[in-house]
This record gives structure tokens, C-alpha cells and sequence, in this order.
């Protein structure tokens, strides 16, 4: 592998622009691997004037806190004191317990769907820990994600429900509405103990990905779950996914690059295929972001192959940035969640995907819906009427003039 030669002065200075100790001794502790150099300088970034408190703190925020023990506990435990070493040791055990019990139930479900004829694919979650970090234990998950044909959606909630599980929202009527807006159902196991994600596609259909989801479930890897076999994605799909999944949150999680970084140490993956499929899709810019970031922040070496033929242009130098900006702040109001349109134009590189964002989005704002109705009640003939309503209504709502007219 080497490093990437187009920007090799910025790469550089991401880690150390790192606003405090505690998140530079993060970054040295956010990995799976440690070669004598590396195990050396966190031992020297841990001999720094740390506040603990605050270091756990961010060791929680980016979902890293097992990946943290597990190095902290075996490269520097005579330097960490007593009192942050217990604590964060038994945090990772519970959260070790809860994902060996979330990983049982994912098992459990797969075979109780594939009993009923339908398949269901594993992502993120359990499935992803046991694929890159070989252990369920160092990988943060809070719920089960699985992927189903849209076509098998209704059949597979109503199943689910039959097993124990309850949807957040969503009555059965609109369910068929759900279908063609969505991607995703949310439902909770009746305990309280299980969230789960039914998704029937990877992305937002305002996300406007072709070919989503039937292009990233062409071929599948087999994996050992709790000593159960299942189908899981190819990595060099779930770098694709990755990436765009960390783009639309804008990177404000430490998490996002430790998988991108752990999936660019794997060899003999079919980097050709990565580079081909992030072309053809439009998501090279949202694959360029992650790999600088993972570059930059934990020095992981690029592939060749992708150092050589992925070009990164000023807009993904100045996402790299604005990712470290978002990365290092304290979260905010609205920290976690997705960006809006602004970020969905700016992570897509060609102008057809973009224009299709802008349009779909356009529309969606100018949909009439019950608002607009109560605000200006008239006959079912003439309701296209409500496309010229529906404006005026929202702008009379900036001017703060929103009584019903009639």
C-alpha cells in the first residue's frame, strides 16, 4: 500500500489539528491494529495532561469506547489510573453482553424470516463488527438493521409483529405510502430491548442512488454469527454504503472513518470493482471524503489502486475539512442527524444526480398536504388548485400570517 500523493502536506495536519489531548489520544486509540510505533505514541499521548472524564466523554460520542478499552488495557494499562481503566472495562463488558444478546436475536430472525420464504440481509450491526473487527465486542451498535426485497416488506412487518415486534408509527393504510417515500420502518421488540430496522432500501429515495438497492445485492459473503451461518455484503459494497451513509451524517462520527479505515486495511479486495461501481453510481466524491479522512486522521495507507485512479478535487479536499470541523466540535441541536439538501448536492459529484436531488426535493416541498386544505378548503375538482395554494400559504407563514382564509 502507499499514501496518496495528491495532498500529502494536508493528510498530514488532520490529526494534528485535533483541538485537544484527549481527542489526539482518541485517534490513536480508534483501531484494531497497533505495529510498536503506533503502540509508542499512545503511550506518550496517554502520559499527556488528560481530563478523563472529558476523554470518555468523546469516547462515547463517536461510539469508540470498546475499540478505546481494548488498546488503552493492552498498551498503556500502567499509565491509565485505576479509577478510568475499571470503569471503562465494565461498560465494554455490558456492551460486549448486549451485543452478543442483540446478535442471537438477529440470527433468530433471519432464520425465522428465511422459514417463511423471505431473505433478509444483515448490515451494519452485529454483521458488520463480526466481518471487519472480528469481534462483536469492538464495533458499537445499538440495533439491528435488515435488508428485505420491497416486495417482501408487508409481508415480513406483519411477521415481525406476529413475533413480538411493534412498528414506532405507520398505520396499516399507509403503509403502501410508506413503500414509495421511504426506505426504512422502524419497529421495537415488545420489551423494549430491540430496535429494528426493516429497510428495503440502503438510502433515501431523495438521495436519488440508481439502481439502490438491487446493485449492492448482486453477490454475498457467508459469515459465522454466534456460531450461526448468514449472508452478509461484500466489503467492497460496504464501502460504497459506508460512504454514503457517513456523507449525508457529515462524518460527526469518530465510528464512520474507523470502518472505512478498517476496510481499507483488508488485502486483495476488488478495488477495480469499488472504483468502477463509486463511478457509475455518482459516488466518488462521498468515497474520496472517506478515504481522505481515514488517511488523514488514523494514517491509513491507500490501496494502490485507488491512490492511483481516484482523483480528489477541491470539493472533496474542502468536505475533508468541513468533516473535521463537524468531528471536533461539541455537538449541537441538531448533532447525529442528516444533512439537508445543501449536503445532499454537495456530496454528489455529477450534475444529473444533483439536478434530480434538487427537482425531487423542489416537488416534494411544492406536494399539497392537510394544511393546505384546512387553510383554504374547496371542492375534490379542483384540488390541483392547491399547487398554486401551497406557496402562497408557506409564504404567508414567513410573514407570520397564517389564519385559515375561509
Amino acid at each position: 500500500m502507499i499514501r496518496n500523493e495528491i495532498m500529502p502536506e494536508q493528510t498530514g495536519q488532520l490529526q494534528t489539528a485535533a483541538p485537544c489531548a484527549e481527542m489526539r489520544l482518541l485517534l490513536c486509540c480508534a483501531r484494531t491494529r497497533t505495529n510498536p510505533e503506533m503502540s509508542q505514541r499512545i503511550r506518550e499521548a496517554a502520559r499527556k495532561e488528560i481530563d478523563w472524564f472529558q476523554f470518555i466523554r468523546l469516547a462515547v460520542r463517536h461510539d469508540t469506547l470498546s475499540l478505546i478499552y481494548s488498546n488503552l488495557h493492552r498498551v498503556c494499562p500502567d499509565i491509565v489510573p485505576g479509577g478510568v481503566l475499571e470503569p471503562l472495562r465494565a461498560r465494554h463488558e455490558a456492551e460486549a453482553l448486549d451485543g452478543r444478546l442483540l446478535a442471537k436475536e438477529l440470527v433468530d430472525i433471519l432464520g425465522f424470516l428465511d422459514s417463511h420464504g423471505i431473505q433478509a440481509v444483515p448490515f451494519k450491526g452485529p454483521a458488520l463488527a463480526v466481518r471487519l473487527y472480528g469481534d462483536l465486542s469492538l464495533r458499537g451498535f445499538g440495533d439491528l438493521d435488515i435488508m428485505v426485497c420491497e416486495r417482501d416488506v408487508v409481508r415480513a412487518r406483519r411477521l415481525l409483529i406476529d413475533r413480538g415486534y411493534a412498528p414506532a408509527s405507520v398505520d396499516t393504510g399507509e403503509l403502501q405510502q410508506l413503500l414509495h417515500e421511504r426506505h426504512e420502518l422502524l419497529l421495537y421488540r415488545a420489551d423494549g430491548k430491540v430496535r429494528l430496522d426493516l429497510h428495503w432500501r440502503f438510502t433515501n429515495r431523495a438521495a436519488c442512488l440508481a439502481g439502490d438497492p438491487e446493485r449492492f445485492l448482486k453477490n454475498f459473503e457467508t459469515i459465522s454469527v454466534v456460531g450461526k451461518e448468514v449472508r452478509s455484503l461484500r466489503l467492497e459494497t460496504y464501502l460504497l454504503i459506508l460512504s454514503m451513509h457517513a456523507a449525508k451524517h457529515r462524518w460527526v462520527q469518530l465510528k464512520f472513518i474507523c470502518d472505512i479505515a478498517e476496510i481499507l486495511a483488508v488485502p486483495d479486495l476488488d478495488w477495480r470493482c469499488v472504483l468502477e461501481e463509486a463511478d457509475d453510481l455518482g459516488l466518488k466524491r462521498a468515497l474520496g471524503t472517506g478515504l481522505l479522512l481515514a488517511q488523514g486522521l488514523l494514517g491509513t495507507p491507500l490501496p494502490p489502486k485507488l491512490a492511483q485512479n481516484l482523483k480528489f478535487d477541491r470539493t472533496v479536499k474542502a468536505l475533508t475539512a468541513q468533516a473535521c470541523t463537524h468531528l471536533f466540535a461539541e455537538p449541537g441541536e441538531r448533532w447525529g442527524l442528516q444533512g439537508g439538501i445543501t449536503c445532499q448536492l454537495e456530496i454528489r459529484e455529477r450534475l444529473q444526480d444533483r439536478t434530480k436531488i434538487f427537482l425531487r426535493y423542489f416537488l416534494h416541498k411544492l406536494k399539497p398536504g392537510e394544511p393546505d386544505r384546512w387553510f383554504l378548503p374547496m371542492p375534490r375538482y379542483l384540488s390541483l388548485a392547491y399547487y398554486v395554494v401551497r406557496p402562497v400559504r408557506l409564504a404567508l407563514e414567513k410573514m407570520g400570517r397564517t389564519d385559515r382564509l375561509l
